[in-house]
């Protein structure tokens, strides 16, 4: 439908099809990363000396992202209130280079921002001395993977309980939700224009409440 437009008329019993389909065979959702489990893994980090997967994960939650955009960005990808000399304006913000949503008009070059000041002063404290062409994460993202697990062994939780690096944006727009931002200020910190995309994130995080 994106690559040939003209087809768009056409595709009604497809969309028909799916729709049966989804009744016959519900999606799965992931579970969202609950709060109390992401400050658990970030005590842990930084127990075990992990200070930059540590950041990296914090600034995934905080800054509501998909994990994959962290994982690809460099120092010079974000800006922290050291960077802009200024003792006043207190807030991070990472650009995100070829976002998932470039081609549903949010733009080539996207950013997140975070405003949460313990937050901004955990990446202040873990990423501000770093040169500019080092990835904010030194690793792969399967070595980002592994340690999750490994944390998850040692938190005890259960296999099928577990939440994936991917759970981490729904848990970071649920939390942002519980402090009392409003519903357009986080689909503009999420990058989506619709708010059943929104409404899914939420409803699917009060269910594993």
């Amino acid at each position: 439908q994106q690559s040939f437009s003209e087809l768009r008329q056409h595709l009604s019993p497809a969309w028909q099809l799916l729709t049966k389909w989804e009744i016959l065979q519900p999606v799965q959702h992931r579970k969202p990363l609950h709060f109390v489990l992401f400050q658990a893994l970030v005590v842990m980090a930084l127990l075990k000396n992990w200070r930059r997967w540590a950041g990296t994960l914090v600034l995934g939650f905080e800054g509501i992202a998909r994990i994959s955009e962290v994982l690809r960005a460099t120092r010079a990808d974000l800006v922290l209130p050291s960077d802009q000399f200024s003792s006043t304006f207190f807030a991070a913000f990472l650009r995100v280079l070829n976002p998932k949503t470039k081609r549903r008009g949010k733009g080539k070059v996207q950013h997140l921002k975070l405003s949460n000041k313990p937050a901004v002063a955990f990446l202040e404290r873990r990423f501000a001395s770093l040169d500019p062409d080092l990835c904010l994460f030194p690793l792969s993202a399967a070595a980002f993977r592994s340690r999750w697990e490994h944390l998850l062994d040692e938190l005890l939780v259960p296999k099928q309980m577990r939440p994936t690096p991917a759970s981490i944006r729904g848990g970071g727009a649920i939390m942002a939700y519980q402090r009392g931002e409003t519903i357009s200020d986080i689909m503009w910190r999420m990058r989506v224009s619709s708010q059943p995309t929104l409404e899914h994130y939420l409803q699917i995080g009060r269910a594993h409440v």
